[in-house]
Protein backbone atom coordinates (compact mmCIF):
# COMPACT_ATOMS: atom_id res chain seq x y z
CA UNK A 1 0.00 0.00 0.00
CA UNK A 2 1.52 3.52 -1.22
CA UNK A 3 -0.48 6.52 -0.08
CA UNK A 4 0.18 10.00 -1.10
CA UNK A 5 -1.19 13.19 0.62
CA UNK A 6 -1.92 16.53 -0.99
CA UNK A 7 -1.66 19.50 1.60
CA UNK A 8 -1.28 23.26 1.91
CA UNK A 9 -3.36 25.99 1.87
CA UNK A 10 -6.81 27.19 0.39
CA UNK A 11 -7.50 26.99 -3.17
CA UNK A 12 -4.27 26.02 -3.92
CA UNK A 13 -5.37 23.27 -6.60
CA UNK A 14 -4.64 20.38 -3.64
CA UNK A 15 -8.43 18.67 -5.53
CA UNK A 16 -7.71 19.10 -8.84
CA UNK A 17 -4.66 17.97 -9.15
CA UNK A 18 -5.51 15.14 -6.37
CA UNK A 19 -7.90 13.82 -9.39
CA UNK A 20 -5.48 14.51 -12.28
CA UNK A 21 -2.87 12.45 -10.45
CA UNK A 22 -5.24 9.72 -9.25
CA UNK A 23 -6.41 9.76 -13.22
CA UNK A 24 -2.91 9.38 -14.68
CA UNK A 25 -1.46 7.02 -12.13
CA UNK A 26 -5.18 4.74 -12.35
CA UNK A 27 -5.32 4.59 -8.66
CA UNK A 28 -7.70 5.43 -5.84
CA UNK A 29 -8.60 8.70 -4.66
CA UNK A 30 -9.70 9.79 -1.22
CA UNK A 31 -11.56 13.30 -1.91
CA UNK A 32 -11.58 15.91 0.96
CA UNK A 33 -14.10 15.19 3.57
CA UNK A 34 -14.95 18.61 4.60
CA UNK A 35 -16.90 19.86 1.78
CA UNK A 36 -19.07 16.83 2.04
CA UNK A 37 -19.37 17.13 5.85
CA UNK A 38 -20.18 21.02 5.23
CA UNK A 39 -23.23 20.44 3.06
CA UNK A 40 -24.96 18.46 5.65
CA UNK A 41 -23.81 21.57 8.97
CA UNK A 42 -23.68 24.79 8.99
CA UNK A 43 -20.40 26.28 7.45
CA UNK A 44 -20.31 29.73 9.80
CA UNK A 45 -20.77 28.07 13.30
CA UNK A 46 -18.49 25.78 13.43
CA UNK A 47 -16.86 24.43 16.16
CA UNK A 48 -13.28 22.45 16.89
CA UNK A 49 -15.60 19.30 17.71
CA UNK A 50 -16.43 20.01 13.86
CA UNK A 51 -12.54 19.64 12.50
CA UNK A 52 -11.97 16.82 14.70
CA UNK A 53 -15.13 14.69 13.07
CA UNK A 54 -13.66 15.59 9.83
CA UNK A 55 -10.11 14.59 10.53
CA UNK A 56 -12.17 11.24 12.05
CA UNK A 57 -14.28 10.37 8.57
CA UNK A 58 -11.11 11.28 6.52
CA UNK A 59 -9.30 8.89 8.45
CA UNK A 60 -12.11 6.10 7.59
CA UNK A 61 -12.37 6.82 4.44
CA UNK A 62 -8.78 6.82 3.50
CA UNK A 63 -8.62 3.75 5.04
CA UNK A 64 -11.38 1.99 3.79
CA UNK A 65 -10.39 3.05 0.22
CA UNK A 66 -6.60 1.27 1.35
CA UNK A 67 -8.63 -2.12 0.88
CA UNK A 68 -9.62 -1.56 -2.17
CA UNK A 69 -6.52 0.40 -3.70
CA UNK A 70 -2.63 -0.76 -3.87
CA UNK A 71 -2.37 2.97 -4.24
CA UNK A 72 -4.18 6.07 -3.03
CA UNK A 73 -3.90 10.02 -3.55
CA UNK A 74 -5.07 11.30 -0.62
CA UNK A 75 -6.57 14.97 -1.02
CA UNK A 76 -6.07 16.10 2.68
CA UNK A 77 -4.61 14.96 5.89
CA UNK A 78 -4.22 14.59 9.58
CA UNK A 79 -1.67 17.80 9.15
CA UNK A 80 -4.75 20.20 7.34
CA UNK A 81 -6.62 19.24 10.45
CA UNK A 82 -4.33 19.90 12.46
CA UNK A 83 -3.26 23.65 10.81
CA UNK A 84 -6.33 24.38 10.55
CA UNK A 85 -7.40 23.65 14.43
CA UNK A 86 -4.09 25.45 15.38
CA UNK A 87 -5.15 28.49 13.14
CA UNK A 88 -9.29 28.92 13.83
CA UNK A 89 -8.95 27.56 17.42
CA UNK A 90 -5.56 27.73 18.81
CA UNK A 91 -4.36 24.01 19.49
CA UNK A 92 -4.38 20.80 18.14
CA UNK A 93 -7.01 18.61 19.87
CA UNK A 94 -5.28 14.96 20.80
CA UNK A 95 -7.67 13.14 18.80
CA UNK A 96 -6.11 15.46 15.63
CA UNK A 97 -2.49 14.77 16.99
CA UNK A 98 -2.98 11.11 17.11
CA UNK A 99 -4.73 10.30 13.54
CA UNK A 100 -1.87 12.47 12.58
CA UNK A 101 0.77 9.66 14.15
CA UNK A 102 -1.55 6.95 13.38
CA UNK A 103 -1.18 7.47 9.52
CA UNK A 104 1.83 7.01 7.30
CA UNK A 105 2.05 8.77 3.69
CA UNK A 106 4.65 7.98 0.90
CA UNK A 107 5.38 11.54 0.21
CA UNK A 108 3.58 14.70 0.91
CA UNK A 109 2.92 16.90 -1.95
CA UNK A 110 2.55 20.92 -0.66
CA UNK A 111 0.22 22.92 -2.84
CA UNK A 112 2.62 26.15 -3.29
CA UNK A 113 -0.79 29.08 -3.22
CA UNK A 114 0.92 30.19 -6.73
CA UNK A 115 -2.95 30.14 -8.16
CA UNK A 116 -5.53 32.76 -8.35
CA UNK A 117 -7.54 32.65 -5.26
CA UNK A 118 -11.14 30.76 -6.49
CA UNK A 119 -13.71 32.30 -3.67
CA UNK A 120 -16.08 29.19 -2.35
CA UNK A 121 -18.13 29.82 0.57
CA UNK A 122 -16.15 26.78 2.61
CA UNK A 123 -13.01 29.06 2.27
CA UNK A 124 -11.98 31.63 4.78
CA UNK A 125 -8.43 32.77 4.11
CA UNK A 126 -7.54 34.59 1.16
CA UNK A 127 -5.59 37.18 2.84
CA UNK A 128 -3.39 34.55 4.86
CA UNK A 129 -2.39 32.01 2.13
CA UNK A 130 1.31 32.78 1.86
CA UNK A 131 1.59 32.44 5.46
CA UNK A 132 -0.22 29.54 5.74
CA UNK A 133 2.01 27.92 2.95
CA UNK A 134 5.01 28.71 5.60
CA UNK A 135 2.82 27.24 8.20
CA UNK A 136 2.98 23.39 6.35
CA UNK A 137 6.57 24.20 5.18
CA UNK A 138 7.65 24.80 8.94
CA UNK A 139 5.59 21.14 9.96
CA UNK A 140 6.67 19.30 7.13
CA UNK A 141 10.56 20.17 7.79
CA UNK A 142 10.07 18.89 11.31
CA UNK A 143 8.73 15.67 10.22
CA UNK A 144 10.30 12.94 8.81
CA UNK A 145 7.99 11.86 5.96
CA UNK A 146 9.29 13.30 2.33
CA UNK A 147 8.05 16.23 0.91
CA UNK A 148 8.30 18.37 -1.84
CA UNK A 149 6.54 21.62 -3.70
CA UNK A 150 4.18 21.51 -6.67
CA UNK A 151 3.95 24.83 -8.13
CA UNK A 152 2.50 25.87 -11.76
CA UNK A 153 -0.66 26.20 -13.81
CA UNK A 154 -2.54 23.27 -15.17
CA UNK A 155 -0.82 20.78 -16.78
CA UNK A 156 2.55 22.21 -15.21
CA UNK A 157 1.19 21.61 -12.32
CA UNK A 158 0.39 18.21 -12.96
CA UNK A 159 3.98 17.74 -14.71
CA UNK A 160 5.69 19.55 -11.69
CA UNK A 161 3.56 16.86 -8.98
CA UNK A 162 4.67 14.29 -11.25
CA UNK A 163 8.33 14.67 -11.05
CA UNK A 164 8.34 15.67 -7.50
CA UNK A 165 7.30 12.00 -6.66
CA UNK A 166 9.67 10.90 -9.20
CA UNK A 167 12.07 12.85 -7.38
CA UNK A 168 11.24 11.26 -4.06
CA UNK A 169 11.52 7.71 -5.54
CA UNK A 170 7.78 7.21 -5.59
CA UNK A 171 6.58 5.54 -8.79
CA UNK A 172 2.72 4.68 -8.86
Amino acid sequence: MMRIAIVGPESCGKSTLGKALADYFQCGYVAEYAREYFATHPHQHYDIHDVISIAQTQYQQENAMATEYAHLICDTSPLVCRIWAQVKFGHCPIEIAQLESSVSYHGILLCAPDLPWQPDPLRENPENRAALFDIYLQHLNAGSTPFRIVTGHGKQRLACAQQQLSTMGIVL
